[in-house]
């Protein structure tokens, strides 16, 4: 087996026990949820704001 079998391998275990862990322990499904909403609302605001910031200014 190549190296792509192992990777997409590695993503399902790590999705199933997330999945799991969410299903069985609702802490870590609060815990989880929070990272995954509260963690993508930054990172959206942070590259935003970098491209924002980086992007070449057109002074007219």
């Amino acid at each position: 087996m190549d190296g792509k079998i192992y990777t997409l391998l590695t993503i399902y275990i790590v999705y199933f026990l997330t999945a799991v862990s969410m299903a069985l322990f609702p802490g870590v499904q609060k815990v989880l949820t929070g990272l995954i909403f509260g963690g993508m609302g930054i990172v959206l605001f942070l590259v935003s704001f970098l491209i924002w910031v980086l992007s070449p200014k057109n002074e007219r």
